[in-house]
């Protein structure tokens, strides 16, 4: 284990965070479910200035940013993005992929990469998981410090 994991499951602040659907054609590969989450996309109106226009981010490929985080009921949301490291511990550290809008209704939103999107399970199981993460029913328990994040658990969504 390196040292970033380590010291976010020791110091880091809980979260937590819902899931959506995920086509179930790609959801479940060998020992991990694969999860989005109602974070991964964002609003253009919460991006920085400089990228609300920006029509590909081809420019801002593989930079980082930073998605400040706020708590709207039981779960955190994003409040914006940025490019200056907050001073507050409510963050993540992005990136935003090459963008592709596949038509009219896509251009409101964007793909925001956190590098947790696997959910690691013990050989054979994790069937109960990819259901409930199939229909958008699953929430994640998230360590994160210093903008990293540790996904620590996931179980059913409260009804």
């Amino acid at each position: 284990m390196s040292f970033l994991p380590v010291m976010t499951y020791l110091y880091g602040i809980d979260i937590l965070l819902t899931t959506q659907p995920l086509d179930p054609r790609d959801l479940f590969r060998g020992d991990y479910v694969s999860l989005r989450f109602t974070i991964n996309e964002v609003d253009r109106s919460l991006f920085p200035d400089e990228l609300k226009f920006e029509p590909t981010f081809e420019e801002y490929r593989n930079k980082d940013l930073y998605a400040i985080l706020t708590k709207k009921g039981e779960y955190y949301v994003v409040d914006r993005l940025s490019f200056t490291k907050p001073q507050h511990p409510y963050y993540l550290k992005a990136k935003v992929n090459l963008y592709a809008p596949l038509n009219e209704e896509y251009l409101r939103t964007v793909y925001v990469n956190y590098q947790i999107d696997r959910y690691f399970v013990p050989e054979r199981t994790g069937k109960d998981l990819e259901e409930l993460a199939r229909k958008g029913q699953l929430v994640a328990r998230v360590k994160i410090w210093r903008g990293y994040p540790l996904l620590i658990s996931v179980f059913p969504k409260k009804v």
